[in-house]
Formats: C-alpha cells, sequence, structure tokens
C-alpha cells in the first residue's frame, strides 16, 4: 500500500510560498488551488519560517505534503538559499534560527527605511510590516509593494534594480548563518538540505563545496534554470547520490493563481522525490 502510495507521485511542486512569508495567498488558498490542478505532493517553503504548518486544514487528503521551508545563508559574502525538508519544527535549534531571522529582517528593515528616506521616499515600518503576515516576518519584497502603492516605483523589479536590490543605494544584508551551519541545524532537525535554484549562485564551483559540507540535494528543475543546466545537475546529483526535487518558487504574483505552476519534472526526477518522500515518511515514523 505504501509503495502503492509512493508511487502515484506523479505531479508535484516542492517550492511554494504563502502568506507567512512573501507569497500573496493564504496556505488554504494554495492547497485548494494545487487539489484543483492534480498535484500529487507539494511543499510549502517559507521564508525563514514555518508558520504555515500552523494553519494547515484537519485533512489534505489526496494531496500529501512534505514539510519545508526555505533558510537563507551566506557564502563568501553572497546569498544562498537552502530548502529544508522534512524537518521537526519542534527542533530548539530550528527555532532559534527562526527567531533570529525574524528579529534580524525587521532590524534590517528599519535601516533600509531610513536609506530610502535619505533618498526622498518616506515610508514607515507600519506600512511594510502591514504587508506580512501575522508574525510579521518582513522580506524585501514587502518594501517593494509599499514603494509602489506610494508612488516612487512602478513594478518590483524597479524596487529592486534601483534601491533594496543586493549592493544598490538603500540595501542593507541581513544576518545569516553560514551554508554549512545551517546545514548542520537542519540535520539536527532530521531533515534534508537541498540547494534552492543552483543556476542562481554567483559561482556554480560553490555546488562542489557544498556538498563536502553535507547538502543532500539539488533543486534541479527550476524557472530559472535553462534545460542545459537541468541536464548538468541531475548529472551531479547522480554522480554525488543527491536527491533532486523541482519547484516553481511560486509567490502568486498577479490577481490569480497561475495553472502554468504545475511542474514538468521528469521521470528521473520524480523518482528521486518519491525516494525523498519514502525517507521522510521513514524518518517521522
Amino acid at each position: 500500500m505504501i509503495i502503492k502510495e509512493i508511487n502515484d507521485i506523479r505531479h508535484i511542486n516542492l517550492h511554494l510560498h504563502t502568506r507567512a512569508s512573501d507569497g500573496a495567498f493564504t496556505v488554504e488558498q494554495i492547497i485548494r488551488h494545487s487539489k484543483r490542478i492534480g498535484l500529487d505532493l507539494i511543499s510549502i517553503t517559507d521564508h525563514d519560517t514555518a508558520d504555515a504548518y500552523t494553519r494547515l486544514p484537519v485533512s489534505v487528503a489526496p494531496l500529501r505534503i512534505l514539510p519545508g521551508m526555505e533558510i537563507s545563508s551566506m557564502h563568501q559574502g553572497h546569498d544562498v538559499h537552502i530548502l529544508a525538508y522534512g524537518c521537526d519544527f519542534d527542533n530548539q535549534g530550528l527555532k532559534e534560527l527562526s527567531a533570529m531571522y525574524l528579529e534580524g529582517r525587521r532590524s534590517r528593515a528599519i535601516k533600509m527605511i531610513s536609506l530610502l528616506a535619505e533618498l526622498g521616499m518616506n515610508i514607515t515600518i507600519e506600512e511594510v510590516t502591514s504587508m506580512a503576515g501575522a508574525r510579521e516576518l518582513i522580506v524585501r519584497p514587502h518594501i517593494a509593494q509599499v514603494l509602489i502603492q506610494k508612488g516612487y516605483v512602478q513594478t518590483k523589479n524597479e524596487a529592486f534594480d534601483k534601491y533594496i536590490g543586493n549592493f544598490k543605494p538603500a540595501f542593507v544584508p541581513k544576518p545569516e548563518l553560514s551554508v554549512s551551519n545551517v546545514i548542520k541545524v537542519i540535520h539536527q532537525a532530521g531533515g534534508f538540505a537541498v540547494i534552492a535554484h543552483p543556476g542562481k549562485l554567483v559561482d556554480q564551483a560553490y555546488i562542489s563545496e557544498f556538498i563536502a559540507f553535507g547538502i543532500d540535494g539539488l533543486e534541479v528543475w527550476h524557472p530559472d534554470h535553462y534545460q542545459f543546466q537541468v541536464e548538468n545537475y541531475i548529472d551531479i546529483a547522480q554522480r554525488n547520490g543527491l536527491f533532486m526535487t523541482a519547484g516553481s518558487d511560486f509567490h502568486g504574483e498577479g490577481t490569480e493563481i497561475a495553472l502554468s505552476d504545475m511542474v514538468p519534472a521528469s521521470e528521473i526526477i520524480l523518482e528521486s522525490v518519491r525516494k525523498l518522500y519514502k525517507e521522510y515518511q521513514c524518518r517521522s515514523n
């Protein structure tokens, strides 16, 4: 019965965001939409928080959920995002990491708002937190939303390109742990550490270093990856015994949830995801 259940996993999306971080939709909306388009397995991976999992409906069947979150980290001065799958969200180390990022993001936002004021753009921390979820986990897109509302920019991309993107005039780095330390926290919480959208890494050579640190997998398919990159990441994963995942990095921008968020994962990727989900079930039972 378990084998049949695992083999039934054919339609997946293991990288989804909700209002708990910088997504546009609630957990309930994501669940309804996932069922409507026929997904078998999803993971809600909000930035540095697992709050979405406190808001899950009593039953999500026949949909299956692999618990997840997307954790920020730093390597040689550059952002690296790590997808943490199957963690015990009550783990003390993971809770402390999440709390550190929550406070760090608020302090960072206050500093960025001050820099924006020096540039003639006056917004308040209250306006920014109103864009965030109930836990007020602030990410830069929330600042961009306020800038758009007040007419300072036309789009989120303009806000990032001109003012709040990395190393732009109003940019302030957030406090982050190293990749190796984040991997340790994930493993201590019983989870799997998967490098998110490796195609966005500043240097592809980082992947070999992350493998040495003990990563468990790569997000092989991502909408920003070219096909040659997907094939390269599959090769790297197979040669190094890593799990392969796929996700749309869905945030729900716009007025409707797009049907395009059905992820075109190949059978090779699906087979790896089935193994990952089976291992998660074995660990959690």
